[in-house]
């Protein structure tokens, strides 16, 4: 190591490249030895001013009780480094020099070691199946009910500094209160955001809709945002042209969220509809005649009945045939008698 970067070092006017030179040399083979030849050579019975009354042991003994921290001792190599150098060096500028030597010097390793221990933050996905509900019970207590056919996802650091999740699907959320971590699901772009509340989350294709059954929400879109009450639904279509801002509509709770306890609860609601609901939560494709009534409003209950019961009575309601096979539902107009 060149003489004159040392002393650039001890001066503290190096620039960053040579001070990581300096440190890199210190943690060689033999540098120690080197080192304190340069001591000798240019710090050696250094004489103070006659006017300075400072007490270089006190001194001394208070350097070594503030830096000298047990945790630090025990790292030999910088620990016999600093005692030969304040041993030799009587002067106030080499003895804080070696405390900045030894301060830095564990400094730079600390960061060195947070890097390498510091454990990756990994993305956990949650996947339903056709006919499949999953319940999750996070680790904030909140609990979220996932619908058949889809995904939900989160971060191993989820609760620590923020609660967020992203939905593919439908999904049912009863939020653990927490004000200074709002719960926020992300869907289509959308982002919702609760407190602690409960509410149904619909994002499937081109449709989004959140219906909140207690607390509050709001319910952001670029720069479109609403904030909902309880029995409000915000509902946002992706078609051409864009819609312009959210719509809001009351809904009935029990016909929105039944699917959670396996039931199936129509009211008014149009047969087109609820054949296309029924295609994604079994996981068919309908292919449905023109001469059937789309529109045609459906009232009824079905409770935990697999996909060949409903279609039965829905077909006896509304006066249509139907054929399964396998993933296809073929859906044709009842022949007269």
């Amino acid at each position: 190591m060149e003489e004159h970067i040392l002393m650039k070092f001890l001066e503290g006017n190096c620039s960053p490249e040579e001070e990581h030179e300096v440190r890199s040399w210190l943690k060689q083979s033999g540098s120690r030895e080197k080192f304190d030849l340069f001591l000798e050579k240019y710090f050696e019975k250094p004489q103070p001013k006659l006017d300075d009354k400072t007490d270089y042991q006190e001194l001394l003994k208070k350097i070594h009780s503030k830096v000298l921290k047990p945790e630090i001792k025990k790292t030999s190599e910088f620990r016999k480094l600093l005692v030969e150098s304040l041993r030799i060096a009587a002067s106030i500028t080499l003895i804080l020099f070696s405390g900045y030597i030894l301060i830095e010097g564990f400094r730079y390793r600390d960061k060195n070691e947070l890097a390498v221990t510091q454990p990756e933050v990994q993305t956990i996905p949650r996947v339903t199946g056709v006919g499949e509900k999953l319940t999750l019970r996070m680790p904030d207590k909140t609990i979220i009910t996932v619908n058949s056919q889809s995904e939900i996802s989160f971060t191993s650091e989820y609760g620590k500094k923020e609660r967020l999740v992203t939905l593919k699907g439908e999904a049912f959320f009863e939020i653990s209160p927490d004000s200074l971590r709002p719960f926020r699901v992300i869907s289509n772009g959308i982002t919702t955001t609760a407190l602690g509340t409960a509410f149904n989350v619909f994002a499937r294709e081109e449709q989004f809709k959140i219906a909140l059954t207690e607390g509050k929400v709001s319910v952001k879109k670029a720069e479109h945002k609403v904030v909902l009450a309880p029995g409000q639904m915000a509902l946002w279509v992706s078609k051409s042209p864009p819609q312009k801002d959210f719509s809001i509509e009351n809904f009935n709770s029990d016909e929105t969220i039944s699917w959670k306890s396996g039931n199936l609860v129509f009211d008014r609601e149009p047969l087109g509809e609820i054949l296309n609901d029924l295609a994604i939560w079994y996981g068919v494709e309908m292919h449905i005649d023109n001469e059937i009534d789309r529109n045609r409003k459906v009232i009824g209950t079905f409770a935990n009945k697999n996909l060949k019961d409903i279609l039965t009575g829905l077909g006896f309601a509304t006066g249509f045939d139907y054929e399964i096979q396998g993933k296809n539902v073929q859906i044709s107009k009842q022949e007269s008698m």
